[in-house]
């Protein structure tokens, strides 16, 4: 029994389930035509089947012209950015002919105009990650993520690019700058896992913004983390210091703006210390990124897509104003409430106590000497105390960055449909040659480095109460 006649057997199998065993393929052989195949048939014929739905690799490099220009076509205002690299021979003056002289893949940024849109009607914190692709030829995908409404993943940007570097994160934030616009980037917060030549990128290109790194703390140092206001964080830390005196210096060492929400600044609305969107979506893509360019590419086009239309569905069904996991994250605020006493200074002013703590709030500003009030846009449990003593309605004091009508605005641009490859429009680019083949060494990854304490997360679903 061929390979290439069992893979157009299983080809259908294997499209609805790319991570079809090759123990199946061989029970199901055995079982329909009584014929015993290797494991090593079974793997060809699956292989085969794979570059029969995907497309071979090569053959998808060579119309990375032709798919940006019908990505452009289709979405109009959208940013897609192909940079090649010609060969050594081809840059000199007498170039040698019988050397391949056709122009190498180097990078590839794509910014969908419904996704820039939508980050422009959203809270303005960026998320930055990146995660290697498990082809032949390597690579990795970068991408920036916002927040949207409801507190759920809001993909801004990505690219494929060569490796994590300083040089790659630049070209990348730069395309970003020129979407989202100077003024909007400086005035957002951006929160990354410390990648590889981030820091300096900032520091080169938009010099001054605000910025937070995601720390694997541990206990009395996520307490650190989580204080909102001054005094509590230098208390965490002496106690700290009084455990671990190399603890204490490592955070000491790292400006407190980065970590601390006792730093944090207001405007964003958000008061996040891990970068959960960014693997969430990483998570809801992972099949994609071993699959070539072009079905990796419209896989993420698709689900972005998708994911934009079943919001804009959802969201109509939804009868409150508030929207679902904003109404989760006031709740909590809400049971909070119960051991704090508010004492009356006037109309909007209270003194809130408990014990010895003791915070001052003001209803009519939005504030309190906490911090997160401001800091998160609902009501903390001291503000919430007074709201009820004041018997006011706890809704008016929500963010208006949390409503239906946000979400509504969010993502009312839509991504167009595209169409197959057969339909794409011949340019008059020349062909794109994949990159060199890389192998690196060892035994090839098929999941990310996890940091220490870091937890596993799952893909983010577009459900808007989940």
């Amino acid at each position: 029994m061929k390979s290439k006649w069992l893979a157009k057997v299983f080809t259908r199998k294997v499209e609805e389930n790319p991570k079809l065993k090759l123990g199946t393929i061989q029970s199901r052989t055995l079982r329909k035509w009584n014929v015993q195949i290797s494991r090593a048939k079974a793997f060809r014929a699956k292989q085969i089947a794979l570059v029969d739905i995907n497309g071979t690799f090569r053959e998808q490099y060579r119309r990375l012209y032709d798919y940006c220009h019908e990505l452009l076509r289709t979405n109009p205002g959208s940013s897609v950015k192909l940079h090649v690299q010609l060969p050594p021979a081809a840059q000199t003056e007498h170039p040698d002919t019988l050397v391949d002289l056709s122009p190498r893949f180097h990078r590839i940024y794509i910014c969908l105009k419904a996704c820039k849109e939508s980050f422009m009607k959203c809270r303005p914190m960026i998320r930055l990650d990146g995660c290697f692709l498990k082809t032949p030829y390597g690579g990795w995908l970068l991408v920036a993520m916002g927040w949207d409404p409801n507190d759920q993943m809001l993909p801004i940007a990505y690219a494929v690019v060569e490796a994590e570097t300083k040089d790659s994160w630049t070209w990348f934030l730069s395309n970003l700058i020129d979407d989202i616009g100077a003024d909007k980037l400086l005035r957002s917060t951006f929160m990354f896992d410390q990648q590889k030549g981030l820091v300096p990128t900032f520091d080169e290109i938009l010099p001054g913004v605000d910025h937070r790194f995601w720390l694997n703390l541990k206990k009395r140092m996520w307490r650190a983390a989580k204080c909102t206001y001054l005094a509590a964080w230098e208390k965490e830390l002496m106690e700290i210091r009084a455990i671990s005196e190399g603890a204490y210096r490592h955070l000491i060492g790292i400006r407190p703006k980065y970590w601390t929400k006792s730093r944090f600044e207001f405007y964003p609305k958000c008061d996040a210390l891990v970068n959960n969107m960014c693997e969430s979506f990483n998570s809801a893509i992972v099949e994609s990124r071993e699959k070539s360019i072009l079905t990796m590419l419209e896989d993420i086009r698709v689900y972005l897509m998708k994911r934009w239309a079943e919001n804009r569905v959802l969201i109509e069904k939804y009868m409150d104003d508030i929207l679902p996991r904003i109404k989760l994250k006031l709740q909590k605020e809400i049971d909070a409430s119960r051991w704090w006493f508010p004492v009356a200074a006037g109309i909007s002013k209270f003194e809130v106590i408990r014990g010895r703590d003791k915070f001052v709030v003001n209803l009519l500003k939005k504030e309190c000497t906490c911090r997160k009030f401001q800091m998160t846009g609902l009501p903390c449990p001291h503000a919430v105390s007074t709201i009820n003593c004041a018997k006011d309605d706890i809704r008016k004091y929500v963010a208006s960055c949390y409503t239906k009508a946000a979400y509504v605005a969010c993502y009312t641009p839509m991504i167009n449909p595209c169409n197959g490859d057969t339909m794409w429009e011949r340019t008059t680019h020349p062909d794109v040659m994949p990159p060199p083949h890389r192998v690196p060494i060892g035994r090839p990854k098929k999941k990310r480095a996890r940091g220490e304490g870091e937890e596993p997360q799952g893909p983010s679903t577009s459900r808007l109460g989940l």
